[in-house]
Parts: C-alpha cells; structure tokens; sequence
C-alpha cells in the first residue's frame, strides 16, 4: 500500500483477547500498534434488507458488525450447532483486520524490514545443555544486521572486521543485559530473526536463560509488546514447554532451506549445506578436542567460530534469497511471515480475499464433511518385468491445470456419482457409459458445471498466467545479464 509516497506494511500482526497486536512500516517510519478491532461477520438476509453480498451459491447475505472480537466469537459459538442459522465469514480475525487495512496489492520495501541472523554458544564442559531448564550459561552471542554484526563475550577479543562490534562483559549477567540492550535498540529491534536450527536451539535456550538469570520481566523486552506466546515443541521425540516473544517472526534457516530448495541432501549440518551452497564450510577448530577445549584455551578463535556460523547464515540468504521468498509470498498471500510454512492457511486466506473482494462470503468450515474421506491421487499397479520402451513425463503445473480443465471449485460442484460409476480401470480403457454433455466429469464420478468458471479454475488460471509472465521477465533479464557481463570481458573489465 503507497500513501502520500510513502509505502506503508505490516510485518507481525496476531491477536490476543479483544485486542489486535500490529507491526509494520508506516509513512517510511516503523510503528507498533494496538487496536481494538471490530469485526463483522455475515447472516442469511432478511427480506427486507438490500445486500451486495453473497454466498457461494448466490444467496444474499447481510453484513453484521461487532464491537469487539469477543463478541463475535460468542456469536459463532452460539450458533455453530443451530441447523438453520448459517454464518459465514473468516474467523480469524488478524487476517480480517490484514484484508481491511492493507487492502488491494501490498507495496513493500525488503529494505525496511530487520533481518536478524543469531548465533549463540554456551558451556560444553560436561555435555550439551538442558535447554527448557536452560542449566548452562551462554558464552558467546552475535548477531547480524546486512552484515553488521554485534558480539557478545566474557574475555577480550580483537575484531577482524570494520563491521564486527564486540561488547566485552564482565560476566554472563552483564552479557545477558547488553543483548537485550541492542536487541531493543531502534538498529537492531528485529522483525524477522533466522539461524540455523534456532527454532529448537538458539531461540527457546535464551528466552529460558534470560528468564532464570535476569527474570521473567527482563525476558518479556525480547518482545516489542513484552508478550509470550506459550507453546510446546517437540525435541528428539521429547515435548518441551518454550516461550516465544510476540510481534516477531522467527524464520528457522535450517526447515527454510529444506522446504525451498528442493534438494535432498545426505546432511542438514550448517557446515555441509555452506559447503553445497557456498563452498566454504565452518571455522575448523579439530585441533582442539572440543569445542569447550576451543573456548577455554583459544578465546579468540572460539568468537571467530562463533562469527563464521552467522556470517555463513547471511551469505545462504544473500545467494538464495528465501527469506525474500518467504516475504513475497506472505504479502501476495496477506498472511504472517510464518505462514508460508504451512499449505491451508495461506489458501484460505488467499481464497476469502480473491472472493470478498467480488463481494462473495465464504461459509464456516463444518466439524463433519459429507462426502466423508477424501480420496488421494490415483497409483496405478505397475506391470512388472523388463519394457521395451519406457516414457516419462513431466507435465507443466498439473494439479492447476486439472483444476481448470475440469472446472473443479465448490460452486460448480453438482453432484457424485456413487452408484454405477467405473472403476478406474474402466475409465482407462474407455468405459464412459452415456454422460450428460453440460457437466465435466472428474475420475471419480465427481461432476461440476461447465457453464460458469468458479472461483478456484480462476484463481489458478491468474496464478499460472503471472508465473509465465515473470518467468519470462526472469529470462529476459538473465539475458540482459549475460550481455553485459559478456560486454565487460571484451571490454577487460572484471
């Protein structure tokens, strides 16, 4: 969204009580916000009343406002087991409150957002910590802001970078404060924090520190609100309690990587993925019989190792780029960074937007569906022996493209076939039987209109026809790349 020349975009936005919780860039300036959120939900209309809106299946509905969140939640639930009273609506308020306020296609700036890379060590000496007790004390902290990075220790150490600060502490209580202390500052107050494996290590192991060192409310200032989110995670099949501060996303590079890269890889270990990607691999330090042994007896090169892991961190993204993947698809989306993790949610959302936007309410997911299991792709048995001639094929965006040849969406939906319908091997060899040529018909009997696209064959239809044209920009620009680079050789330009 630009305003007055200025972009203005959320970079958190979660709920608590009747409360949404916000922050963003407004006016080219950073801001957190409370608000008091009045949403609205959609009824059945009255005769009388005179609506714009309506259901999938084009019955009007009407608009009914709440004053608070809580009101509207106490509506859903006194309803959701009355038969004949039907709601529609998201339900999900921080996203309703997205929709509203950043509507239309969201202007952004990568460039404003703080992207924090972490690192963190702590005492080895006799094994790895505890990490819900948080029952060894942190050695050693840097973080990274595009490359500027801010270190934390307890013995002197000499930085071999203009962009290297290091904030010597007298003790671990020190260390701890002085973290916080930068990590609150206007320069270094994240929005985005990643690492390697920091969901299950870095993260929960410093909010659980800070909280038996300095305490519960020194803790809270990791959070711009100075609120938690409680939850539970699961480490090497063990479920352990964390808090996670609020109002900032916490983007793990360990799962990113595995999720965009669409690689496999013999190793997940930060020093193997640099080495793929890079070529470079973590400081070695196999002279040392441990990384305890590195700390007590070479300080200095125990905080270049420390450095070198965060610094490894910024130059997988500076090649890859995933976390401004990850941006890109959540404002395309209007969902939190976290969610591109997930596959429904941003679904839904991108769903309730495309058709409230025509003024088209989505109804209330129901506990029970009524066409019961849903049945998976179909595995043909393989014939087994020697072929002759084998051919593969790799078709172009299939699922979308089923989607648009059959017309596959919940209004154009007619019937299912249940009685009488061929089995898929009948299908296969041409076993038809006498259809009725208004209706499309899906391989397991599932029927839909063919005299109206809906919603879903015109979603993917639009996403397709955009990811052809940027690719074909991204051609166009490699290109223009290759032409110059090609320029500056002839020239002797390196």
């Amino acid at each position: 969204m630009l305003i007055g020349g200025f972009m203005n975009f959320y970079t958190n936005v979660f709920a608590r009580g009747d409360k949404v919780f916000v922050r963003g860039y407004k006016n080219g300036r950073r801001f957190s916000d409370i608000i008091n959120y009045k949403p609205y939900m959609f009824i059945p209309a009255r005769r009388e009343s005179h609506t714009e809106f309506k259901t999938l299946d084009s019955k009007p509905v009407e608009k009914l406002n709440f004053d608070s969140m809580r009101d509207a939640r106490d509506f859903v639930k006194r309803y959701e087991d009355v038969s004949n009273m039907e709601v529609y609506g998201l339900t999900n308020f921080p996203y309703l409150y997205i929709y509203d306020t950043y509507h239309g296609e969201l202007d952004y700036d990568v460039s404003k957002i703080n992207i924090i890379s972490i690192d963190i060590e702590t005492d080895s000496s006799d094994g790895f910590p505890n990490i819900e007790e948080a029952d060894k004390e942190i050695t050693a902290i840097t973080i990274s802001r595009r490359g500027e990075k801010v270190v934390f220790g307890m013995f002197p150490y000499t930085p071999k970078s203009d962009k290297v600060t290091y904030i010597k502490c007298k003790d671990e209580y020190t260390l701890l404060t002085n973290f916080l202390h930068v990590w609150q500052s206007g320069r270094f107050m994240p929005d985005i924090v990643t690492g390697w494996n920091t969901e299950f290590f870095d993260i929960p192991y410093i909010v659980n520190r800070i909280t038996r060192v300095l305490g519960r409310h020194e803790a809270e200032k990791l959070s711009p609100f100075k609120m938690f989110d409680d939850r539970t995670i699961e480490i090497r099949g063990k479920e352990m309690k964390t808090s996670i501060p609020c109002g900032i996303s916490f983007i793990d590079y360990l799962p990113l990587y595995k999720k965009f890269s669409f690689s496999n890889q013999e190793s997940y270990k930060l020093d193997h993925i640099a080495e793929v990607v890079l070529g470079v691999k973590k400081l070695d330090y196999s002279e040392y019989s441990s990384l305890n042994d590195l700390y007590v007896n070479n300080f200095e090169k125990f905080i270049d190792y420390n450095i070198r892991d965060v610094t490894l961190i910024d130059m997988l993204e500076d090649k890859l780029g995933f976390i401004e993947l990850v941006i890109t698809f959540a404002y395309d989306a209007k969902v939190n960074y976290i969610d591109t993790f997930t596959t429904v949610r941003p679904w839904d959302i991108i769903i309730h937007n495309y058709l409230l936007d025509r003024a088209i309410v989505i109804p209330m997911q129901k506990k029970n569906s009524m066409y019961g299991n849903l049945v998976g792709g179909y595995v043909k048995e393989p014939k087994l022996g020697m072929s002759k001639w084998v051919v593969s094929f790799d078709l172009n965006s299939l699922y979308p493209h089923l989607i648009m040849q059959y017309g596959i969406s919940p209004e154009t939906l007619a019937n299912v076939i249940r009685d009488g319908w061929p089995s898929i091997d009948e299908l296969l060899k041409g076993g038809l039987g006498n259809l009725e040529e208004e209706y499309a018909y899906a391989a397991n009997g599932t029927m839909y209109r063919k005299d109206k696209q809906g919603f879903l064959p015109a979603l993917m239809e639009k996403m397709y026809n955009d990811r052809v044209e940027y690719k074909k920009k991204m051609i166009e620009a490699k290109k223009k790349i290759e032409k110059i680079n090609n320029e500056m050789i002839k020239r002797g330009i390196s």
